[in-house]
């Protein structure tokens, strides 16, 4: 069970949707978007929209 826990708490495998600040399971993302040779992942298509519409707004 605690091996459980770790792993669904883990970081590992996972980015932050620049948007909401989700953390989005790389793998199994449905939503990502390139923006100069960086892959982004969301948690949501409106995420992901929020994020093409104006990327310089979210990104360093």
């Amino acid at each position: 069970m605690i091996d459980f826990l770790k792993k669904l708490f883990s970081q590992e495998g996972k980015e932050k949707d620049p948007i909401c600040g989700m953390m989005v399971e790389v793998k199994t993302a449905k939503f990502k978007s390139i923006y100069k040779n960086t892959a982004y992942y969301f948690c949501s298509e409106h995420c992901k929209k929020q994020f093409d519409e104006s990327p310089s707004d979210y990104v360093n």
